[in-house]
């Protein structure tokens, strides 16, 4: 399988569906902490439906 992942992209594939995983309990911050990304990156990938980038 050929992953290509966004040039600036700090997730892979399975970070992203754990994120979206995540039950609601576990807070924004806490992910973010987890995965070493920001708050606003843990609420993008909680919101999508899919775990691929957009064009």
């Amino acid at each position: 399988m050929n992953l290509r992942l966004h040039g600036r992209a700090r997730t892979t594939l399975a970070v992203r569906a754990e994120i979206q995983a995540a039950p609601a309990a576990i807070t924004d911050a806490e992910l973010a902490r987890r995965y070493g990304v920001s708050k606003p990156t843990i609420a993008k990938w909680r919101r999508r439906s899919s775990v691929h980038d957009e064009s």
